[in-house]
Formats: C-alpha cells, structure tokens, sequence
C-alpha cells in the first residue's frame, strides 16, 4: 500500500489544506496538558472532575476521529479523486466541521504560551467554494468564525 501522507502546509487557509500531522502529537499533547490542569484543579470524586474528564477524553477521541479521516482524504488527494462527487465530498465536509469542532475547544487555551495560531477556524474547504460562497451569498452575511470564540 502507497504512503499518501502529506506534510502540514506552512500556514493554514482551508480545511482542504489539513493533513494528520495537523491533529497529531503537538496539538494532541497541548490539548492533554490543558485538560490535565483543570482536571487537576477539580477535587477527587466530584461531578466537576468527571465532567472535565470526560471532555478531556471526547476532545481527544474527536482529534483521533479527524486523524483517521484525514488518512483516508491523504488518500483521496493522491489518487487523484478529491473531485469525485458522493461520499469524497461528504468525507471533506466533515473534515471542515470535526477540525472546526476540536478548534472552538482549543481556543479555549489561545492565552497559553504553547497554543499555536495555526489552530484556527477554517471555514472553506478551498478558495474555489470561498468564492462561491461568497458569490452566492453577497447579499447576506457570513459571519467570520472567529465571533464563536466563548
């Protein structure tokens, strides 16, 4: 079997534009760290503690999820099928909505000396569907994601 993986882009613009190493071990290490402070910070036996464990633990079986997903689209893109119609374009939707997902929980952290600003929103998939969009939509507004920000 081919190795498709590629390596992360410099900077990030579009969900297309993710590749594993984006949910890999950096930000897979920060975000337990983070978690391992308030879990810390919440006394033994608590509703607290076992609340914030349990977002530990989705927040990181979400970062795995998109890593899977982002093997199976490495794949994708270097067979040349990323255009195909069906289930390709569901898989790059949902990489767009799971990166954007564990991204809203990460940013939560953004103060952190260690938080990297390529964790972001990225709202498009490529700028071909940006332009589209905002074809599409020019007389409504898109909202930047970046209003999601608690």
């Amino acid at each position: 079997m081919e190795n498709y993986e590629r390596d992360p882009v410099e900077v990030l613009e579009y969900s297309d534009d993710l590749a594993c190493g984006d949910v890999g071990r950096e930000m897979m290490d920060f975000l337990t760290a983070r978690f391992g402070e308030l879990v810390d910070a919440q006394p033994v036996g608590t509703e607290a503690r076992w609340a914030t464990e349990r977002l530990r633990d989705v927040t990181l079986s979400d970062c795995r999820h998109l890593s899977d997903m982002l093997t199976s689209w490495e794949e994708i893109v270097g067979t040349g099928r990323a255009e195909r119609p069906g289930l390709n374009q569901v898989l790059r939707q949902d990489i767009g909505i799971w990166w954007n997902r564990i991204i809203r929980t990460t940013r939560r952290f953004r103060e952190h000396p260690d938080f990297l600003p390529r964790w972001r929103y990225l709202p498009y998939h490529n700028a071909e569907f940006e332009r589209f969009l905002k074809m599409v939509a020019k007389d409504h507004v898109i909202r930047d994601l970046e209003e999601y920000d608690d």
